[in-house]
């Protein structure tokens, strides 16, 4: 039986974004820091950590006053 939708939804992230966090998973990897699971690897592990490092709270709090950078 296939998962639904409702459950798990498509959400689109930038670019830059998914590579970084790729390249953490693969350096995560090589200094044995992760396992060789995909789930050890996933961007939503990688995200999980994301949220327990000390920057990302003051990350927050810098998104909720930052203007939108004008295109040139």
């Amino acid at each position: 039986m296939m998962a639904s939708r409702k459950n798990n939804p498509v959400r689109r992230i930038d670019s830059d974004f998914d590579l970084d966090m790729k390249l953490i998973a693969k350096e995560r990897l090589n200094k044995g820091l992760a396992g060789l699971s995909p789930k050890d690897l996933s961007m939503a592990e990688m995200t999980r950590l994301l949220r327990r490092t000390n920057g990302y709270q003051i990350s927050l709090q810098e998104l909720k006053i930052k203007p939108k950078r004008k295109e040139k």
